[in-house]
């Protein structure tokens, strides 16, 4: 996992504005490590990205005391407007979405299921669209610099959230007459 440190290193090269192009090298440099401790913990720089993108995301979807999942999404996505370059950066220098799907979608569905948990039954399976839906929505709107006014974006995940409340199954045959 990435300590602070690392995390700190990566804010303070990857917040100020778009960055083009930024190596294991350049980290390395910054953050006073040798480049075979590097590789000890990571396999390339998208991997340090991963790690670092799974401890904040756990960190901004705890579960306040009685935050409803709203607040914790909303509270996210404020905080990915706060940091939007640093998140694009992420995004830009990995090349590759498939390296965050996995792990982000993942911990965004941890989290939804353990503010579910306590409340009653929940369709796993919905749990996990509405994960993807979340990152999906989200990724989307970190590529386009976050331009689109932060309500809309979270009206439009809103609308996910109110599919994982929803207990009663609906069988396909209802949907066929």
């Amino acid at each position: 996992m990435a300590t602070i440190k690392f995390e700190e290193v990566l804010k303070g090269d990857l917040s100020k504005s778009i960055v083009r192009k930024y190596t294991v090298i350049d980290f390395c440099k910054k953050a006073g490590i040798e480049r075979g401790s590097f590789y000890q913990r990571y396999g390339n720089i998208c991997d340090l990205f991963a790690s670092v993108m799974v401890l904040q995301v756990r960190r901004t979807l705890r579960n306040l005391e009685k935050e409803s999942i709203e607040a914790m999404i909303f509270r996210m996505l404020e905080k990915v407007r706060a940091n939007k370059y640093y998140f694009l950066n992420i995004i830009l220098i990995s090349k590759d979405s498939r390296v965050f799907y996995d792990v982000l979608r993942k911990e965004i569905a941890l989290a939804i299921e353990n503010y579910m948990r306590p409340r009653g039954a929940f369709s796993v399976r919905q749990v996990e669209l509405v994960a993807n839906g979340i990152y999906a929505i989200t990724y989307y709107w970190i590529l386009n610099e976050c331009k689109h006014d932060i309500r809309d974006v979270y009206q439009c995940i809103g609308l996910l959230l109110k599919n994982i409340n929803k207990t009663k199954k609906v069988s396909l045959s209802s949907h066929l007459n």
